[in-house]
């Protein structure tokens, strides 16, 4: 996740792989559960930023948290320790 920080990574393999128009879209697994978990907490850090970028929060720290924040509200049930556990134990039996 270079946006984050150029050095991070998380071990995983492409499972799978689709031709787009513009490009490719890639299905990435990876090598255990927390593996998984990690990369998922790292792509909820980059889509809380892209919020608070697409909601223009450059006034300040304040107004970052707050959009930060209305985001995990809405959003963090996706991102829970129970849903990558099933997303990995169906992974598995897949």
């Amino acid at each position: 996740m270079p946006t984050l920080n150029p050095d991070l990574r998380y071990l995983g393999y492409v499972a799978w792989c689709l031709r787009r128009k513009r490009g490719y879209l890639v299905g990435i697994a990876f090598v255990d559960e927390q593996m998984l978990f990690s990369a998922r907490m790292g792509e909820q850090v980059c889509q809380i930023e892209r919020y608070c970028r697409l909601h223009d929060a450059q006034s300040g720290l304040q107004e970052s948290q707050a959009l930060a924040l209305e985001w995990v509200q809405q959003h963090a049930d996706e991102f829970s320790h129970d849903t990558v556990h099933k997303a990995f134990a169906q992974a598995v039996v897949d």
